[in-house]
This record gives structure tokens, sequence and C-alpha cells, in this order.
């Protein structure tokens, strides 16, 4: 097995076996598909129009069944979403889909909903927690750093990490050799949703490199500590296409990492460059 292929598959298999749903910016919902609100308060419209009479409010994370999509469309976030009639209990109506989250991953009454946005041609993922019954929730925007608009959510408990209750994973989807196949990391807790850290990883022809977190659940895993692990390798490029390269020369960094203050510390960027000065 070749060395693009092996971080393809550890990435991609990355913490557990759960299923893994691809997602992408563009999605369309499909007729009968069930589908959950991501915006509060949203009118629900007698027609797909700005200016059409309002139905009803309806209120984040709203179940809606799909009935059609409309021709007709409208600029949400940046980008063109077109208007989708929905059925919400006995009431029919139309609501824009940029207010329809692409998926929901759920762990009880915990309930993360996703959504898109583009601001100065940079693509952002939106993401809001719904943690109790009520509409109260928690939101963090963080641009997307992949090559494409290609990727796979994985969530997880709290993994040993004392004070937060979930851990979510946005993997990025590479299609390409050489492409970030890395993502980011964002930790709840009773008090909000926070970004962590972005991570690269990718391969090419005679090289890889891999950035991980490596909880204190784990294997390998540590009590009381994040580690950070980056390892990069090299192999031969000039092997027959299917051949096992005959040599291979890694190297790898860890840095021992606490969540201290709604943020891992040290920042393991700067002690990379830190690193790179000696």
């Amino acid at each position: 097995m070749n060395k693009l292929v092996i971080v393809l598959f550890l990435v991609f298999n990355f913490g557990n076996a759960q299923d893994q749903n691809y997602l992408e910016f563009s999605k369309e919902f499909e007729i009968n598909e069930k589908v959950y609100l991501f915006g509060d308060n949203v009118k629900l419209r007698k027609s797909p129009s700005t200016n059409s009479e309002i139905i009803t409010l309806l209120k984040i994370g709203e179940p809606l069944k799909i009935v059609e999509k409309s021709t007709e469309t409208l600029m949400y976030n940046g980008i063109d979403s077109p208007w989708y009639k929905v059925k919400y209990n006995n009431q029919q109506g139309y609501v824009i889909g940029g207010l329809i989250s692409a998926t929901e991953k759920k762990d009880g009454n915990v309930r993360f909903l996703f959504n898109f946005e583009i601001e100065d041609s940079k693509l952002y993922v939106t993401t809001r927690v719904l943690t109790d019954t009520t509409s109260k929730y928690f939101e963090n925007k963080s641009e997307f750093r992949g090559d494409n608009y290609l990727f796979t959510i994985h969530f997880y408990d709290n993994k040993g990490i004392e004070d937060i209750n979930n851990i979510l994973f946005v993997n990025y989807v590479p299609e390409s050799c050489g492409a970030n196949s890395g993502g980011y990391y964002l930790f709840l807790d009773d008090n909000g949703l926070y970004k962590v850290l972005d991570l690269r990883s990718g391969a090419d022809i005679g090289f890889w490199e891999s950035e991980t977190l490596i909880f204190p659940n784990d294997p390998n895993g540590e009590k009381d500590k994040i580690i950070f692990l980056k390892e990069d390798g090299q192999y031969p490029d000039d092997e027959e296409s299917g051949d096992e390269p005959i040599w291979e020369k890694t190297s790898s960094i860890k840095i021992d990492l606490k969540w201290v203050d709604s943020k891992v510390s040290p920042n393991p960027r700067t002690v990379l460059d830190k690193i790179g000065d000696y």
C-alpha cells in the first residue's frame, strides 16, 4: 500500500465507526426528506417570495418534510439558494433553503445543526448547537480551509477532557493528491461552542504529512492531556506504480496541551514556529 493510500485511510477512519455523511455547501434536499430548521423565527410563506404572506413563524430545530423544490431562488449569505415547499405539522408553505440545516448530529438532547456562508470569496461553516428543549443555542462560524467544499462530520463525547460535554470534528475530504485532508475541532461546554484548532494533513508523490489530536480516552492517550502530533514522511517518488517503497524517512513532533480558559494551551502553532527557529 503506498503512502498516499495509507494517509487517506487514516483520515477517513479517524476516531470511531460512525456513519460518514459527505456534505457540501451546495447540497440540495430531496423530496420527502426530513430536515431541520437552522434559522430561528423563520417565516413560513404561502409562495416562494419574500413578499408573500406569512403563514407562521418557525423555531430553530423544528422538523420539516420537503414537498418540492421551487425554481425560484434567493441570494442568502452569499449563496444562491432555492426555495423549498415544506410540510410543517398540518401546514404547507415555502422556506428558503439557506435556512435549513444541511444535516443534524445529535446525542440525547444535544443537537448540532449546520449551514454555510460565502464572504469575500471564502466559505464559512456555521454550526449551531441546541442543548435543551428551548430555542437557546450556541454558535460557531469557522472558515473552511479544505481544497474543495466536501467534508464529513464526526461527533464524539468528551473523550476524557474534563468540563467538556461534546467534541465535533469537521473533516475535509480531498479530491486530489496534495489536497488538505485535515479539518478542525469544536468543543462544547456549558457556556459555549469553541473552535479549538485547524489541522492539516495530506499526501503527494514522494511525501506525506499528518496533524492529529490524541485525547485522554484515545489509544495512546494520556490522562489530563491533549496531545498534538505532527508527522512528516518522505519516500522515493520514482517507484513503478503499485510498488512498495524500499525506504521511508519520517519525523514527528509531539506537543502536550491542556484545555484552559476555552482554548488549548500552549498554542501548538506558536510552539512549531519556535521549533523552526532553532
